[in-house]
């Protein structure tokens, strides 16, 4: 407790410029990364939890306790959820678990928009819920899960997760075959397992990339592009034959914030990425001004959007897509059906493409990456840590995953003949509810703590879109970084890093764009880059290596 005392009064200062930040008007937000339309569309897109991710045919016990127990639990609100009942514990969904489990869970909701400002508050206050859900780097302990330890809130989880939770040890096990940096990021710096994350029981693909017009690509008699010299003749064929007068949409920052997909070609990441180990930063690289001096000669030619500086946008606007005067452009698989039946051409259709490469031969090692999703803590005064784990393990058995994903077979979901679930009308046609609505109400949320089938979410994407995922990752992974603070940076590591990064970005995104546009003549891109190293870029490089090189030691 004396530990808390402490902490409280450092955290007091933190409090302090949260309240401030308030006070400015800022607002806090997250985002379950899975927005999906209503559809009745089930095909095959909906794929089963592998029964390989179950403990090796360990059973469940049900229910987990013989009386009825109650656990509280400080968890964000799903926003989808949160436009039809005012907890989570009102779904169907956590009211069929709790029948199953015997386990009664008390929700603590934070207002949507304040769960920063309210995590810090309940941190300063001292008194815990059985369970909190953390998502950095908005809703995380500041000085991270070893010092959350250390300091008397978080409890070392180690033993009763290697006991009691067989099912979540065996999913990150397969994970980690997959890629090692997905048990590595289950484990802190200190080798303790302090919370139970989310694990996809099939690594999700890239759900953003380039979209170009097929409609006039068969029109013009061309192939999909691929190289840089492939999208120039295809970008100037639609603005010369096809009326394009933005042939290429960018977003405000110059680049595809969302897979790095216009310069990974060149070999450098918008941001921190790694070669052989060894760190970099992209626009300091050359690749970075080659992209640059590409787009610049793009733009003095007609063939980006002219006024893709406006806004803050990172997606094209629906009126340059659907009036046809954009043939390019980054965007989310599922949005391209809303494309297109809003279209003022009938015959309007977009298909996915590639990340340009200079050479066809080249290989891109740059694109979307992910780790583990959030996880769930547990407080170190939880009287009911053993139950708390047991009941998260469940979730990630072969049954309780089911559940989670898919809801009560006859009702939410039907086996297909090859086994695997599909959901029924009454998820992706429900009278009352969107389909993302429906999920939120029936099944476990998307980004919560279990062993999510990503691929449910497709049972709302046209069959005919599903080929984004394939397309898109043609571009590796093997140059990526996960985010720092997926790796475990200190705090104090986190204050200098930051201090810095926050200008350098913001000078990056300014300058690629007026570079781009002409604002800035390409003759100033050498103090550009000596602006940069002023602002001690370097040094944050070196910041990211420490943190990789420990974060690949464990």
């Amino acid at each position: 407790m004396k530990k808390r005392i402490r902490q409280a009064i450092r955290m007091g200062a933190l409090l302090q410029s949260v309240v401030l930040l308030a006070g400015c008007g800022a607002n806090g937000s997250t985002s379950s990364g899975s927005s999906t339309s209503a559809s009745s569309n089930t095909s095959s897109a909906a794929s089963s939890v592998s029964s390989d991710t179950s403990a090796a045919d360990t059973e469940v016990s049900l229910p987990l306790v013989d009386e009825k127990t109650t656990l509280t639990l400080w968890t964000p609100m799903d926003a989808n959820a949160a436009s039809i009942v005012d907890s989570l514990g009102d779904t169907e969904f956590f009211q069929k678990l709790e029948e199953k489990t015997n386990v009664h869970i008390e929700f603590q909701h934070p207002a949507i928009g304040d769960e920063a400002s309210a995590y810090n508050l309940m941190i300063a206050g001292g008194e815990l819920p059985d369970m909190i859900k953390n998502s950095g780097p908005s809703y995380v302990y500041p000085d991270g899960l070893d010092a959350a330890v250390d300091d008397g809130y978080y409890m070392d989880l180690t033993d009763l997760i290697q006991k009691y939770a067989p099912h979540y040890m065996a999913a990150l096990e397969k994970a980690g075959e997959e890629d090692e940096n997905l048990k590595r990021s289950a484990y802190t710096n200190d080798g303790r397992m302090v919370g139970i994350y989310q694990i996809m029981s099939e690594q999700q693909g890239p759900y953003a990339g380039m979209y170009v017009r097929k409609d006039w690509l068969d029109d013009l008699g061309m192939d999909t592009p691929v190289t840089y010299d492939d999208w120039e003749t295809m970008l100037t064929a639609f603005k010369d034959q096809e009326g394009a007068t933005a042939p290429l949409t960018l977003s405000y920052t110059g680049y595809d914030a969302f897979a790095n997909a216009l310069n990974a070609g060149y070999g450098v990441s918008n941001t921190f990425y790694q070669e052989n180990g060894v760190v970099k930063y992209g626009p300091i690289e050359s690749g970075w001004k080659d992209y640059v001096e590409m787009m610049h000669r793009w733009y003095s030619e007609g063939l980006i959007d002219p006024d893709f500086m406006s806004t803050n946008a990172v997606l094209p606007d629906n009126a340059m897509v659907t009036t046809g005067k954009t043939g390019a452009f980054c965007s989310i698989y599922t949005l391209i059906a809303a494309y297109e039946g809003a279209n003022s051409d009938p015959n309007a259709e977009y298909v996915p493409v590639p990340a340009p490469k200079v050479n066809a031969e080249d290989t891109v090692k740059l694109n979307m990456y992910y780790l583990l999703g959030p996880c769930i803590t547990v407080s170190a005064d939880s009287p009911n840590a053993e139950l708390c784990v047991k009941w998260l393990d469940y979730l990630f058995s072969e049954e309780g995953a089911l559940l989670a994903n898919y809801g009560t077979e006859g009702d939410t979901f039907e086996y297909q003949e090859d086994g695997t679930p599909v959901f029924t009308s009454k998820v992706t046609a429900n009278e009352d509810y969107t389909f993302a609505q429906a999920m939120a109400y029936f099944t476990m949320p998307p980004s919560r703590v279990c062993l999510q089938d990503w691929k449910r979410e497709l049972a709302a994407v046209p069959e005919k879109d599903l080929v984004s995922y394939d397309i898109w990752a043609e571009a590796g992974t093997e140059n990526c970084l996960p985010d720092v603070s997926a790796m475990g940076i200190s705090s104090d590591e986190n204050k200098e890093y930051s201090k810095i990064m926050t200008d350098v970005t913001t000078i990056v995104n300014e300058k690629t764009s007026q570079f781009i546009t002409g604002v800035i003549s390409m003759d100033e891109y050498d103090d550009f880059i000596a602006q940069l190293k002023q602002m001690n870029v370097d040094r944050a490089v070196e910041i990211v290596q420490t943190v990789y090189d420990r974060f690949q030691a464990r």
